[in-house]
């Protein structure tokens, strides 16, 4: 699985260049592929020793590439029908804000414990939508169902097919756009 992971990893770095020479305006720059986070180990343990075990592939995720946020524009590519669904992964830091207050006290939720992934395809649109992405802690399988995907997928599948669409899924099918889906996709 970690050859799987660092896989991924090239994968997405090669789609962010491309969106880059492309002229792709990234919406947080800082946030688009950043990297493990330094606290990722002590955060890792400190979820899994309070609600169960985190799946190995989001623990392998965060520790061999971090997070990533395609979410932005381009000044030249047309709305689509859907919404475009850019891919997103959050760091672990932010599995841990939702676990604990800015004073370590425990926050109430619900069991079995989410670890949120990214915002729905609406909710990156800025449309008020559904759950977000999601996946269920103590861990079920190595490879987890990604809860309130579109589509039933686990977590590591999610991500290859938002890379075999370029970055962006939600628009799969919609054949009235002019992004260059075709060279992004990796």
């Amino acid at each position: 699985m970690r050859s799987q992971i660092d896989l991924l990893g090239q994968r997405i770095a090669i789609l962010i260049e491309r969106l880059r020479n492309m002229g792709y305006v990234f919406e947080d720059p800082t946030q688009v592929f950043p990297g493990p986070e330094i606290e990722t180990e002590t955060i890792i343990e400190k979820i899994e020793r309070e609600v169960g075990e985190i799946p190995e592939a989001l623990k392998l995720f965060w520790r061999q590439v971090g997070s990533v946020n395609l979410t932005g524009h381009h000044p030249s590519w047309t709305e689509t029908e859907f919404c475009p669904d850019p891919l997103i992964v959050y760091p672990a830091s932010y599995a841990l804000y939702y676990f604990e207050d800015e004073h370590g006290n425990h926050l109430e939720y619900d069991k079995p414990f989410q670890i949120i992934i990214a915002p729905d395809e609406l909710h990156k649109a800025n449309v008020s939508g559904g759950a977000p992405y999601s996946i269920s802690i103590p861990a079920v399988a190595n490879d987890p169902p990604l809860n309130a995907s579109p589509v039933t997928e686990t977590f590591l599948e999610h991500i290859d097919r938002s890379l075999k669409s370029g970055g962006f899924p939600g628009i799969e099918g919609d054949q009235n756009h002019n992004w260059p889906i075709a060279k992004l996709r990796c």
